[in-house]
């Protein structure tokens, strides 16, 4: 069939027209839902989080320090002889521990009738030399002088006491007292000395050289003897002395085992029945038996004299304390205050 241009035109026209209702109803749709259509369901709500919890980071373990040793503020000595001193002070009739000092004295007597003999023994540890000191009377280095012996005991403040070797009675030979230098020559007589390290030491008159004795350090030089052992800890066959000491007579001595510890023997004698006193090889009997390495005779006879706690301990011969140049003695400060 023709058709005539205008008719087609019209044609397209509509069909344009029907597809622009149609493309305009679909949208309409779309923008105006219909009334009667069911509201949409709301969304579920969104459960909220529980909070986590911030975590701290783990921390390294640190290690325990490791403790301090509580140093250990004992001499060596306290520590050698540690089963002889006591934590406190302990005093008997006969003894005295302490951590600084232990001493221990026996009385021991020997044969019977005349020939009795009556003797003190001393057995002494100290923590240092500071515990091992002399006294001259009045604490000076005049010639000649004396003290009552109760006296110069309470002022040195000595816990034990003996007679020492007539100092201020010698104005000659090698003495030295607590550290101090007194004389410095050589003597006639069997020399003592007790080291500033402990060891205590005899010679006789040709076997030392004060300059040599000096350097090695002095802190105590006795000068009266006789020496009583020999380099082995035997008696000697001989001594270096006069006659006068030659018989029973009442002794004072010092004996030496090894640093810091010491021993003290005095012997009563002249007391018929009680004490005849001894003979230098009986003295050096003791010593030698006790284990001794040095021992060395003191001033005996009337000055012969032990004391303990400020009491006098022995008989001394003549009944009645006799003045005295000097003592040897133990002590440490302020014992008399913990009696």
């Amino acid at each position: 069939m023709n058709r005539t241009p205008k008719r087609i035109a019209l044609t397209l026209l509509a069909d344009l027209l029907l597809a622009a209702l149609i493309l305009g109803a679909a949208a309409g749709a779309q923008l105006f839902p219909a009334r009667n259509r069911a509201p949409a369901a709301p969304p579920e709500p969104t459960a909220t989080p529980e909070p986590v919890p911030e975590t701290s980071p783990t921390p390294e373990p640190v290690s325990e320090p490791e403790p301090t040793a509580t140093p250990d503020l004992r001499t060596p000595w306290q520590i050698r002889f540690a089963d002889q001193f006591t934590e406190e002070t302990v005093i008997t009739e006969n003894s005295y521990t302490s951590p600084q000092v232990a001493i221990h004295i026996s009385t021991i007597q020997t044969g019977e009738g005349a020939k009795t003999v009556t003797y003190h023994l001393a057995d002494i540890h100290i923590a240092s030399l500071d515990n091992f000191r002399t006294r001259t009377a009045h604490g000076t280095m005049e010639y000649f002088d004396t003290q009552d012996l109760m006296e110069m005991d309470a002022e040195s403040h000595a816990i034990l006491a003996i007679s020492g070797d007539f100092m201020l009675y010698q104005d000659r030979g090698f003495l030295v007292r607590n550290g101090e230098i007194y004389h410095q020559d050589q003597t006639w007589w069997d020399l003592c000395v007790l080291f500033e390290d402990g060891v205590m030491e005899t010679y006789r008159r040709d076997e030392y050289s004060v300059d040599e004795l000096l350097e090695r350090g002095v802190a105590q030089a006795w000068n009266f003897g006789p020496a009583l052992l020999d380099r082995e800890g035997h008696a000697m066959d001989s001594y270096e002395t006069s006659a006068a000491v030659g018989y029973p007579n009442p002794r004072s001595a010092i004996g030496y085992y090894e640093p810091g510890h010491y021993c003290f023997v005095l012997v009563d004698g002249r007391q018929e029945g009680y004490s005849r006193g001894m003979l230098l090889p009986e003295l050096a009997k003791v010593f030698e038996e006790l284990g001794c390495q040095r021992a060395y005779n003191l001033d005996g006879g009337g000055s012969a004299v032990m004391t303990f706690l400020h009491e006098r301990y022995s008989r001394q011969s003549n009944g009645a304390d006799r003045p005295l140049g000097d003592l040897l003695l133990i002590t440490e400060e302020g014992w008399e205050d913990r009696r």
